[in-house]
């Protein structure tokens, strides 16, 4: 089972003090909205390049799901 929130680890070592470790997240579609789900606040989201377009690709895809929806 997959959990969302933070993992505990630090994959690309700490950014700076702020930097909380990796967080998973979630996807979904709900009656039309997409929702991004982080498990725990979250202040900022550090991503690099390939994470910040798979990222895009899951929320176009997820827009175009829900667009269907509506």
């Amino acid at each position: 089972m997959t959990f969302l929130g933070a993992t505990g680890t630090f994959p690309r070592g700490k950014l700076h003090e702020s930097d909380e470790g990796e967080l998973r997240l979630g996807v979904t579609v709900d009656q039309g909205t997409v929702i991004v789900v982080f498990g725990k606040p979250v202040a900022w989201l550090g991503l690099t390049p390939q994470m910040a377009r798979d990222l895009a690709a899951t929320l176009l895809e997820r827009a175009d799901e829900a667009g269907q929806a509506q």
